[in-house]
């Protein structure tokens, strides 16, 4: 028989032991190389062009193991055994062809569905991330030059028409977190990756670039600059310019224009941005390293007067330090020069926003019209929508600024607070899902934050149980950490178990007595920290709250002169309580002028700050608001819907405040209450089961 000379040619030539051989050894070289792709950070297409090599190789081997043999006289061919030897040859390899090509189409399908995958990332062909270039000089100091570099590629590429740039959160974080290409390039969503170093020798400057194919990992252009730092501004010229060409070929010459055309700007510039980021990624947290920033940026534009980028930029870091008035000069300055600038328009909306102007919206707007990828733009505009009377917001803004800056945990928890907010409890779980992604690993050295931010989350939407999980998650990973303990207290007061919150936290700050409702308590302390921190609004309104609650309505009336109020427009949810707790003072005094400058107060906020749906938050400053302006009845069908709120209701703004404690007795309020109290006491009886589901425990 046919088939019976074919296995005896098997057998004979030891074919079937050479395929089994063969497939140890492949799977076993496979296993190594994807261990070490892994660990030395290595291009992911290392271990697949393994695995297709194998794939390959296997009729090579088939065949050869069929023709020759290994004999004790070295390599011989076989000799046929049988008449239908010849046929038998045929018929395998015609099998061992028809075997590997069976690999392929078995191997293909699941490449094409990974590939058109409707949950797959798109990545832009346009799309680029700029990672830190390396200090590789003997001086750290030199680092700012690294820096900064990598710093204003971004920001020059960035000002391209058509270039999608990955912001500098997420492209630190990457570079940070040490992730191969292929990982870049699916996280941030971009085609392309930009890395290189900055070594400095004596007088000369050497710079190593290369542009990198996100998904193969292959170079698409390198090359090294060795001149004096003088022309450090010329070369980042041409990396700009030589990088915008690859990326978009068909755009014919482009010129992509530095922050500035003096040499010695630039320097300034790029120490300025050093000094200005350490305390904006809270490196260093102090007040005279933001004002060496700003002395350096007042220098570039002393060297450059015509540089409208070193004027915002001036303008930004005054505002932040908290000088309007000093920022107004360099802002418009900026805009004079430029104000077909993105970065320029944004820097000019914060200042009307901190100015209470209507011009933010805007300059925002404008931002964005210049570079759609511009993520604080994009961040700032929603938030300006959303605090508006158009209180729908614009979540679609919070999503575009997600996607370009996909490593960054403030991004993401804009989105899901906003959404957490609204009421959209199926959305804040999408956020959720999308930062465990991101953040919940071993690589990741924002996954503490990242628990907190989960935790927070989950505690907007009613899981308080879960959000005590998460934090405890962060506490075990940072056991040394008091913040980790002071929220978990808060958590635990927020559901009704007191004796466990002062367990945690004998000493008790100003949020745990505020859930807690000890006011007197909570007024010594906010008191106290008053002297050290002075800035601090939200603890002069935590104050105020607490005369009110005591019924001192002079000395609240006092606090709250202190932190501007009243303010208008509403710019935050801090805002929204300053402004309440103004009015129920002014309520509570009991003159006829406070309270009639009470009702004018809630009649002039009412309008932008209407309740909505099942949101409590809202809900209950808006019956506040009806409350005070003697629209009882209104404010009872406001009092109905914070009971089905997913956010657990605060017992202390639902009972202690004046206006409410005018609806006292009134059987919807009353009803109200006692829903709220079930709700909490189901989450402490579900609480061990939940502590246990996650595995951890306090």
């Amino acid at each position: 028989m046919a088939g019976a000379s074919f296995f005896a040619e098997l057998r004979k030539r030891k074919v079937l032991q050479a395929a089994a051989i063969y497939g140890a050894v492949s799977w076993g070289v496979t296993e190594v190389v994807v261990t070490v792709t892994e660990q030395l950070f290595l291009p992911q297409w290392i271990s697949t062009l393994a695995v297709i090599g194998f794939v390959v190789g296997f009729p090579v081997a088939m065949f050869l193991s069929w023709t020759f043999d290994i004999t004790s006289e070295g390599i011989q061919r076989t000799s046929i055994s049988s008449r239908r030897g010849t046929a038998s040859i045929a018929l395998s390899i015609t099998l061992l062809i028809a075997g590997t090509a069976g690999l392929f189409f078995l191997i293909k399908p699941s490449i094409q569905e990974l590939e058109q995958s409707p949950g797959a990332p798109e990545i832009l062909p346009n799309s680029i991330a700029v990672l830190p270039f390396e200090n590789t000089g003997q001086d750290p100091e030199d680092a700012y030059v690294s820096e900064g570099l990598s710093d204003e590629l971004r920001g020059q590429l960035s000002r391209v028409s058509g270039m999608r740039v990955a912001a500098r959160t997420s492209s630190v974080a990457a570079r940070e977190q040490r992730l191969d290409a292929l990982t870049i390039s699916t996280k941030l969503r971009v085609a392309n990756l930009v890395e290189g170093s900055v070594r400095r020798q004596g007088n000369t400057l050497r710079i190593s670039v290369q542009l990198i194919e996100g998904k193969s990992g292959l170079s698409l252009w390198s090359e090294t600059f060795s001149r004096g730092p003088r022309e450090l501004l010329t070369m980042q010229e041409t990396i700009a310019e030589r990088i915008a060409m690859e990326v978009l070929p068909d755009s014919g010459t482009i010129v992509v224009k530095p922050a500035t055309s003096s040499a010695t700007a630039n320097e300034l510039l790029l120490l300025a941005r050093h000094y200005e980021q350490q305390v904006l990624d809270r490196v260093n947290t102090d007040e005279q390293t933001l004002v060496k920033a700003i002395d350096l940026y007042r220098q570039a534009t002393e060297a450059d007067p015509g540089s409208a980028l070193a004027h915002s930029r001036l303008a930004g870091a005054l505002m932040y330090l908290g000088d309007l008035d000093a920022a107004a000069g360099p802002a418009h300055r900026a805009m004079d020069l430029d104000p077909n600038l993105s970065e320029v328009q944004n820097t000019m909306g914060q200042y009307y926003w901190a100015q209470d102007l209507p011009d933010a919206g805007p300059a925002w707007a404008r931002a964005i019209e210049l570079n759609p990828y511009n993520p604080d733009a994009l961040n700032n505009y929603a938030t300006w929508h959303w605090t508006r009377k158009d209180l729908g917001g614009r979540p679609d803004l919070l999503r575009r600024a997600v996607e370009i800056d996909r490593l960054s945990l403030s991004r993401h928890g804009a989105l899901g607070s906003y959404f957490a907010a609204e009421g959209y409890v199926d959305e804040t779980l999408d956020v959720i899902r999308d930062v465990r992604e991101l953040f919940d690993n071993d690589q990741s050295d924002k996954k503490v934050e990242a628990y907190r931010l989960i935790g927070s989350l989950l505690e907007l939407i009613g899981r308080a149980d879960e959000a005590i999980a998460w934090t405890l998650k962060a506490r075990n990973v940072e056991p040394d950490n008091p913040d980790h303990i002071g929220r978990l207290a808060e958590l635990y007061a927020i559901v009704g178990d007191f004796e466990k919150a002062l367990e945690l936290e004998p000493d008790a700050g100003i949020g745990l007595l505020f859930h807690m409702r000890r006011y007197p308590a909570l007024i010594d302390t906010a008191a106290d920290i008053m002297i050290e921190e002075p800035d601090d609004i939200y603890v002069r309104y935590l104050l105020a709250f607490g005369y009110n609650a005591v019924g001192k309505f002079t000395d609240a009336l006092y606090v709250l002169s202190t932190t501007g109020q009243p303010i208008s427009p509403i710019r935050s949810g801090a805002d929204v309580e300053g402004k309440y707790t103004l009015i129920n003072a002014l309520e509570g005094a009991g003159s006829e002028e406070t309270r009639s400058y009470a009702v004018k107060l809630a009649e002039n906020t009412h309008g932008a700050e209407q309740g909505k749906g099942s949101n409590w938050w809202y809900n209950f400053h808006t019956s506040c608001g009806l409350v005070i302006m003697g629209r009882k009845e209104e404010a009872l069908d406001y009092i109905a819907r914070i009971a089905s709120s997913p956010q657990l209701p605060w017992d202390a703004y639902l009972r202690d405040a004046v206006c409410m404690q005018k609806l006292a007795g009134e059987p919807v309020y009353e009803e109200m209450l006692s829903l709220i109290d079930e709700r909490r006491a189901a989450l402490r009886k579900k609480l061990p089961a939940t502590l246990a589901a996650y595995d951890v425990s306090l």
